[in-house]
């Protein structure tokens, strides 16, 4: 199998870590900067490529639970929104979303209603449906632009001729995998079929990989999908592990032989567990106890120490046996009804029992590694690979003493400024661990099943630490998602436990803690760093557990090693045959993909006889950029455009085929660069060389008005710093106190005013215009970019609010403004400036 290895001992495997990588021990570590792309643009974010497949054409979003699957449907929504605003009766038409079930309704509406302020409509009554007269609905029409329905009740509004479908813009199907089965799904497309018009359609499924899947049964699933839908499926990077931008994670599955206990300890415990286990489903206590299982909590406490003792072994039985006692000692104290109490104090019996045994074999002060499973050991010299450098092995090397600062990243170097250092405490200061290659080299994530797995594992490895000097760098927490993403109410120690788990993940995202030990609630979901080392401790039992852990691993260098026993590394050989085919299948269902094996096959050559470089100067040694190099010096262009944390700048590159079967590719820039007019290419006769050929030209556009300058790097906010480096300036020209893009080093961009803000100052006595900016916050700023760690403020809490106060009155905001508008986070609702809302986030006022 291509790209995985086998190994049955750790001598034969040979692990690529940021230390043992050809390109140098500073690149490839877990918290540099994105590297810029050469050959390709760089990558947008995959809602904006879903997003404008479904402004272009009919498509079936195949995305995971949680991913935004609604959230894209609300952004086409409102893309398409200038078609349903207006008069019903004269030419405005409305949006339609169908659910399957009435209950889903109202969660689609809520979620509507928060990301827009379209007037929207509920309806999950059939007979209430039924039983409405078409003036009723006509007037229903009238009021609400966008309709959440049950596909029932719409079923029976097509049918009965109450809304024709040329006045619906946009068709929502929510589970739209039900299409494929008999369901009124199905009936409605086939209306759709039979009209002269059918409105824009768009599919959403997360269900279509739900468990084992055969991979030409799903192949046969999607065409039929998109058959019925007449729509074309489109899934991203977030459920293919494609990453077509960056290396892929080298994936190893490692053979670890099985457990050998020549004391007898194991099997002994594991004797004892079973015996327990065996007397409780003996216990038929059914008719005794009606309210609850007498039982339950013994039964899940046995076998949660048994799956401990099977994965882990014996010592970390021990540990965890500890811990459930102590937890056990809670239930029995507030435990009032008889017979549960005795099920817990035999439970408890047990444990110090399991706990006795141990400590006849081992002392529980210290790591004795003959009681864990080779597993544990595994996992442990994988670990030692990622010890960071010693500064002595490089001190004469002339590279490091040379080297560019910008070959790596302190976490240290954060766009704080010296004036609000105040604001941040010294305790905090000190317990920072700032990384560098010296502290750190290791991002790691081990996966494993179970809640108490995770809790152990994390001692293990923390008291590895302490007495192996080569795992001392680990600094190691867990996360099992005990009360995240929960709906239900939570309670005041559920509170605690989530601001626990949320606090372990800010450690992760900050690079304080270098290892998380996660149960499967960080497969997906979650935000953390990009990792170098992702390990499955207990090997993915479908497809996509297997691919959302995979695509945790997206370091430059980084390893995706799946640790298996030896009885079950056979049968896994198969299921991972089947990973790798659905992939495939995926992956060319993801928006915008490339063909890799066009990517490869690209020679890298200086195709000058195809299109001349654009030189500067006819000599020799002169600054040009040719048709391969031009792409990187448009990302580069790009990623040193002005933004803030929340933009992703990137350039939008589209190509089509000529008549001729020729291509041709059209650039386009982001907003805030002055070169605005779209770029058009010449004809090539392939797709590739068309991308390339839009990108020589562009960067000829971009020197001759000034945005490049005479070495053909950007003119941004790090030029100051690269002519330093080049010393194109004298001394106190150069000599800019500051970081670039901090307020220390300010910089000017050309900046427009609009006619109605000119001249607009209000005077005595005369007539102003008084416009009120309402603003809601809607999405707090997360840990991760939240540097100054400044706490967030609701607007609606307050009585403050801002103003625009002027003498001339400010126009309709038309809808290409509105467009460019949301393109830099400000989303406009009703077309006046007077209901401006800023969705990304609010500051208080300082």
């Amino acid at each position: 199998m291509p790209g995985i290895m086998q190994s049955l001992s750790m001598a034969g495997l040979q692990l690529m870590t940021p230390a043992s990588s050809p390109m140098g021990p500073f690149f490839g570590l877990p918290w540099q900067q994105e590297a810029i792309h050469d050959n390709i643009y760089t990558p947008r974010k995959y809602q904006i490529e879903l997003l404008e497949a479904a402004m272009d054409h009919n498509t079936i979003v195949c995305l995971n639970s949680g991913s935004g699957k609604t959230f894209i449907a609300v952004l086409l929504t409102k893309e398409l929104s200038y078609q349903i605003r207006g008069d019903f009766n004269s030419d405005a038409k409305r949006t339609v979303f169908l659910v399957n079930s009435a209950k889903q309704v109202d969660h689609q509406v809520s979620t509507i209603r928060t990301h827009s302020d379209l007037k929207v409509g509920e309806y999950s009554d059939i007979e209430l449906a039924e039983s409405w007269t078409k003036e009723k609905w006509n007037q229903e029409f009238v009021d609400r632009q966008v309709l959440v329905m049950t596909c029932h009740i719409f079923l029976k509004v097509l049918k009965n001729g109450i809304l024709s479908l040329l006045k619906i813009n946009l068709l929502v199907f929510d589970e739209c995998h039900l299409a494929i089965q008999e369901h009124p799904y199905q009936e409605i497309m086939k209306i759709c079929e039979s009209s002269q018009t059918c409105p824009r359609i768009l599919g959403l499924t997360a269900s279509i990989l739900n468990g084992k899947c055969d991979p030409f049964d799903l192949e046969e699933k999607i065409q039929k999908l998109e058959r019925i839908l007449k729509s074309n499926a489109e899934t991203a990077t977030d459920l293919v592990v494609l990453d077509r931008y960056a290396s892929q994670p080298c994936e190893i599955v490692l053979d670890c032989g099985s457990f050998i206990d020549k004391s007898g300890l194991y099997q002994r415990l594991l004797s004892e567990v079973d015996d327990a286990l065996h007397f409780l489903d003996d216990c038929n206590i059914s008719s005794l106890s009606r309210e609850r299982d007498s039982i339950l909590i013994s039964k899940q406490i046995l076998s949660d120490c048994r799956a401990v003792l099977l994965v882990l072994g014996p010592w970390c039985a021990d540990k965890v046996a500890g811990m459930m006692v102590r937890e056990l000692q809670k239930y029995i104290k507030h435990e009032q009804e008889l017979l549960h109490r005795k099920f817990l104090l035999f439970t408890d019996t047990i444990l110090r029992k399991i706990h006795a045994l141990c400590e006849e074999h081992f002392s529980p002060a210290s790591l004795d590694l003959k009681f864990v499973t080779p597993k544990v050991i595994k996992l442990l010299e994988i670990l030692r690979k990622y010890k960071p450098y010693e500064r002595q092995q490089f001190e004469s090397v002339e590279w490091y003493n040379n080297r560019n600062q910008d070959n790596y990243v302190s976490w240290s170097d954060s766009e704080e400024d010296d004036d609000e250092d105040e604001e941040i405490e010294e305790k905090e200061k000190t317990e920072t661990c700032f990384p560098s290659p010296f502290t750190n080299i290791l991002c790691g994530i081990i996966f494993v099943e179970r809640r108490y797995t995770a809790v152990v594992l994390n001692r293990l490895i923390k008291e590895a630490g302490k007495q192996d000097p080569e795992l001392a760098y680990i600094s190691s927490n867990f996360i099992t998602g005990h009360g995240i993403g929960k709906n239900q109410p939570r309670n005041k120690q559920m509170e605690v436990e989530f601001r626990k788990q949320e606090e372990v993940l800010r450690k992760f995202r900050a690079h304080e803690t270098n290892l998380l030990i996660a149960t499967s609630i960080v497969e997906e979901g979650v935000d953390i760093p990009k990792c170098n080392l992702v390990v499955r401790f207990d090997l993915p039992s479908e497809y996509r557990s297997y691919v959302q852990s995979k695509g945790r691993a997206r370091a430059p260098i980084s390893n995706y090693i799946m640790l298996s026993d030896s009885e079950r590394i056979k049968d896994f050989e198969e299921d991972l045959k089947t990973y790798k085919a659905i992939e495939k299948i995926l992956r060319n269902k993801c928006s915008k993909s490339l063909d890799s094996g066009e990517t490869e096959s690209d020679p890298v050559v200086d195709d000058d006889e195809i299109l001349p470089p654009y030189v500067l100067r006819q000599d020799d040694g002169s600054p040009k950029v040719t048709i391969n190099t031009a792409i990187g010096h448009i990302n580069r262009y790009c990623a040193r455009l002005p933004s803030d944390p929340f933009t992703h700048l990137a350039p939008k590159c589209k190509t089509r085929e000529l008549n001729d079967g020729h291509f041709r590719s059209t650039l386009y820039l982001p907003i805030n660069s002055p070169l605005r007019a779209p770029i058009v290419g010449p004809s090539m006769n392939c797709a590739r060389l068309a991308e390339r050929a839009v990108a020589l030209i562009c960067c000829q556009k971009l020197h001759e008005i000034g945005e490049l300058d005479d070495h053909l790097m950007p003119v941004g906010k790090e030029t100051v710093k690269y002519e330093e480096e080049l010393d194109l300036h004298d001394e106190e020209e150069t000599n800019v106190p500051g970081r670039p893009g901090s307020t220390k080093r300010r910089q000017c961009y050309p900046k427009a005013i609009p006619e109605c803000l000119r001249n607009s100052y209000p005077k005595p006595g005369q007539p102003c215009y008084l416009y009120v900016i309402g603003m809601v916050l809607t999405t707090p700023l997360p840990d991760e970019l939240n540097f100054r760690r400044r706490k967030l403020y609701s607007p609606e809490d307050t009585t403050r609010c801002f103003g625009i106060l002027t003498a001339k009155p400010i126009p309709q905001i038309i809808q290409t403004m509105t467009h460019s508008l949301r393109s830099i986070g400000l989303d406009i609702g009703p077309r006046s400036f007077d209901d401006i809302f800023l969705i990304n986030y609010w500051k208080h006022p300082s």
